[in-house]
Order: structure tokens, then sequence, then C-alpha cells
């Protein structure tokens, strides 16, 4: 039998699930079919070759390129989130999860892992860097993955049982509105001490040397109500790969020189789920 191309299997999760999505533009509902997402005022959103969409009007250049993303696809890979992974996986295990959906997926890694130890959910990732997508789309077929801005996504009232926010910037009105009623809020957020060797080479001797997560987390409590919260802590060790892929994706050394960062062979994973409900 021939192998369905990432396009055509991508055509496939689109039809069975048409109702999760509304046109961006007019907010109507959309059908499938040639390839395209279409509403009734013949807004047209084409399907990609490596199967996502983009369904942002004019495109929004990030800070984030190819490669940081690239780099971030090949730390998550290689097991530097594991814990983290496990400990969501674990939550999630006792819900009845449908609809899944990762809120500035990135590069789809965290998703992708999700989706291949939780049985029959159908996961989407939205993010409004394209490059993001295109990485994602190209190493994973499991979820549906969407360019798309977090203020006005492409979706239904109510459409997910679970919404994920990984150490990615939140719109908490368009999570409230996506929301089932009896749905959660996933959000992670560092903690203290999360890489706090790499923190320590970068801020040396200034306010940004520590960290506090209390505004994010207030933040969070303005709209939603926390049921649960769970740390991941966790020494990780690293090879030369590892750390080289750490400098070149995290928000950390966005105006450092990279060559003056020191090798360090283990690392703080210091992280926070909240689990928030409406």
């Amino acid at each position: 039998m021939k192998k369905l191309s990432k396009k055509e299997l991508a055509t496939h999760r689109l039809e069975q699930q048409i109702n999760l999505f509304q046109c961006p533009i007019c907010h109507e509902k959309m059908k499938t079919g040639d390839g395209k997402l279409t509403c009734p005022n013949r807004h047209m959103f084409d399907l990609a070759k490596q199967g996502y969409i983009n369904m942002v009007q004019q495109s929004k250049k990030t800070q984030y390129d190819q490669s940081l993303f690239e780099a971030r696809q090949r730390l998550t890979q290689s097991g530097f989130y594991r814990e983290l992974i496990l400990a969501i996986e674990s939550l999630l295990q006792s819900r009845d999860t449908e609809f899944l959906l990762d809120a500035g997926c990135g590069e789809g890694s965290h998703l992708a892992q999700i989706l291949d130890k939780i049985d029959h959910q159908f996961g989407v990732g939205v993010d409004i860097a394209k490059e993001g997508i295109q990485t994602a789309a190209k190493a994973y077929e499991s979820g549906q993955w969407i360019v798309g801005d977090l203020a006005n996504t492409p979706f239904t009232d109510k459409a997910f049982d679970v919404i994920l926010n990984i150490l990615s910037p939140s719109n908490y009105q368009e999570f409230t509105r996506l929301l089932k009623d009896d749905g959660i809020v996933m959000k992670v957020v560092p903690g203290p001490e999360y890489l706090k060797e790499l923190r320590e080479q970068v801020f040396a001797g200034t306010d940004q040397e520590g960290y506090s997560n209390e505004e994010t987390v207030a933040r969070f409590k303005q709209f939603f109500t926390i049921k649960h919260r769970k740390q991941v802590y966790d020494e990780v060790a690293l090879t030369e790969d590892q750390f080289q892929n750490l400098i070149q994706m995290t928000p950390l050394t966005q105006d450092v020189d990279l060559s003056r960062l020191r090798f360090v062979d283990s690392i703080t994973l210091d992280l926070e789920i909240l689990v928030g409900e409406k």
C-alpha cells in the first residue's frame, strides 16, 4: 500500500476534526477540500506539503530563527526535558482528554512526546513562528501544526479539554474562550533555580542572576483557579553537544557571545506545572 504523504495525512486529520476550526478573520466555520481550509466568506488557507497550515493573515517576524528551533528540537529529543514530560503525562493519565492544544508549541517536541504516550488524543500545536511550525511538521506526524496568533487562534469556542502552555507566552483571555467548561490549563513556568548554572554566567553581578515566578503565577491566578501545583526538579547531565544546543536555543543567551560561555557538565532543571480551571 502506498504511504500517505504528510499533506494527505494532515488532510485526513482535518476532515475528521474540522469542527475544531473557525476562520481567524470572520470567525465562521471552516470546511476542507482541495488541500485548503475555506470559510463561507471565501477566506482560504492552504495546507503546505509538509502538512502544516499558516492561518496568520500577515506573517510576523519573530526573534527566533530556524537554527534556534532546530537546536531546541535536538535538545528535547535527547531527553533533556524527560522529567517534565513524564510529569505532564502523569497528570493527563487520570483525565479523559480528547482534544489537546499546545499553545506556543515552538518546534513541537513536547507535544509530540506527550502524544506518543497518551492514547486517543487529537493534538494541535499552534505558534506564531512559522519557522517553529515548519520544524515541527518536518519531524512529527502525530500532531496537527498551525501557524497562528495566540491572541486570535483559528479554533472554535470551548474546543479543547486541555491547553498546554510550556515555557511560552500566554493569552489567557483566548485560553478561557478555547477551554471546555470542565477543561484544564497546564502552564509550565521556570522555578527560581532553572538553568542557574547558565544564568550565573550570563547575568553575574546583576539583578537577573536570580529569578522569581511570583508575578507569572499571580497573573495566572487572575484567570484560573489553581487546582494543583507540581514541581519538576532535576540535575541533568550534559554532553558538549547538548550544552551547545542549550545555549543556542534559550532566550537567556539572546544577546550573549556564545563563545565566551563555559561548558558545564550538569545543569538544573527547576520547573513548576500550574494546573488551572475556569
